[in-house]
């Protein structure tokens, strides 16, 4: 009995690798709509949050800073991605050794693991504030950096799309 639906549709897998998460947020990011400097605001914002240890509510955090500063929104969604499953351990380890530097604590945790920000409480208040200020100081410099190279590189697209666009009109 042949199937009347017609030809199969392999579906796109749910977990998908590395490789296919950055080449979805690149055609994310090629197709964000706005200057280079309200783009570029907003990916520095989602990178900033993406850096802090408010799992369960950077989108939302993102989002409203991002319209605080005037950045773009989708561009500050994109910048969250930073934070995932596989990037967390690092990033959070990262944020309370940097933490319990600048704040003069003896680092005791060898690793960090929780879910949410009320887990990171039941640590105790060292170890949340260390977490805290080191995402402050690590959320802000990559977050700088994410707005010069963000910028840089949609100034560019945008001047190479305007230029191909005035080459083909002048053709016609």
């Amino acid at each position: 009995m042949k199937n009347k639906s017609g030809p199969s549709r392999k579906k796109p897998p749910v977990f998908t690798g590395p490789r296919e998460r950055i080449s979805q947020m690149l055609v994310r990011m090629r197709q964000l709509e706005g200057n280079p400097h309200t783009i570029a605001l907003g990916m520095a914002v989602g990178i900033f949050i993406s850096i802090t240890p408010i799992i369960p509510l950077q989108t939302v955090v993102a989002i409203a800073l991002a319209f605080l500063v005037r950045g773009s929104k989708s561009a500050a969604v994109l910048g969250t991605w930073l934070s995932n499953p596989l990037t967390i351990p690092v990033v959070y380890y990262a944020d309370y050794k940097l933490g319990c530097s600048l704040l003069g604590y003896r680092a005791t945790l060898d690793h960090i693991a929780f879910d949410s920000f009320s887990q990171l409480m039941e640590l105790g208040l060292e170890v949340t504030w260390a977490m805290i200020s080191g995402s402050l100081v690590l959320g802000g410099l990559l977050g700088v950096i994410a707005y010069f190279v963000t910028f840089r590189v949609f100034s560019t697209f945008r001047k190479r799309s305007l230029a191909t666009e005035t080459e083909s009109g002048s053709e016609l």
